[in-house]
């Protein structure tokens, strides 16, 4: 596995340093609770629901696949997973909750599932970035990839019906650059788009409403090919 050469901390520095000068410098790399890495989406729905919902811990359902070394005899690096105070999966769920509950869709995020709550699953499936050097610069890319199972209230039975099954995706790459972003702040930047999709989609289906015909959205997941997962720290 290839690995990004610079220190983690001093590549964060570097990161931030970029930023505009009114933005406050937060070293912390944690895109869960540092706003200079990752702003939450400003979703919220126009039909708040009567339902309440239980997201699990997101599960890492990253597997770990060769990468290329290199594009046309031009380097490859990619980030990975020591760059980050926590473990990415960790933060991803810690942000979902905070926008599941900001997007008013549920009428309460709760931490045991009550029958007749919803039950959200989360799966990492990608977060991988990294640059390409090029003649003259670098060009940066980033994927990220989510699947969310929701599941019914209870049946007579106890069971519960697989009513969403999505996996939302977001691939993010600069233009070739002397001064590219950082593939961890497309990383970010891909992470907002899936959870604004992750969100709409949510909104939709009218899982969270009790007295509304619900839209199930279940499909196949959706393979990602030819992007790996990161080295675990």
């Amino acid at each position: 596995m290839a690995r990004m050469a610079t220190h983690p901390r001093r590549l964060l520095a570097a990161i931030l340093l970029a930023l505009p000068a009114c933005s406050t410098a937060d070293y912390t790399a944690d895109f869960a609770n540092n706003e200079n890495l990752y702003v939450d989406v400003p979703f919220a729905t126009q039909l708040p629901g009567d339902r309440a919902v239980c997201v699990t811990p997101t599960t890492d359902g990253r597997t770990p696949v060769p990468l290329p070394v290199n594009e046309r005899g031009f380097p490859i690096t990619y980030t990975n997973d020591e760059f980050w105070e926590r473990p990415v999966p960790a933060m991803l769920g810690d942000v979902l909750r905070r926008q599941i509950e900001s997007s008013e869709l549920f009428v309460e995020l709760s931490d045991q599932p009550a029958a007749d709550a919803i039950v959200l699953k989360p799966t990492l499936v990608t977060f991988l970035g990294g640059s390409t050097e090029a003649i003259s610069g670098r060009r940066a890319f980033a994927d990220v990839a989510l699947r969310l199972q929701a599941f019914g209230p209870q049946g007579p039975d106890g069971a519960r019906t697989l009513l969403v099954d999505q996996t939302f995706a977001s691939k993010q790459a600069s233009p070739t650059d002397i001064n590219p972003p950082s593939p961890y702040k497309l990383l970010c930047r891909g992470l907002q788009q899936v959870m604004a999709r992750a969100l709409s989609t949510l909104d939709g289906s009218n899982i969270a409403r009790s007295n509304v015909p619900a839209n199930p959205v279940v499909a196949p997941p959706t393979p990602v090919a030819g992007v790996p997962a990161a080295p675990a720290r």
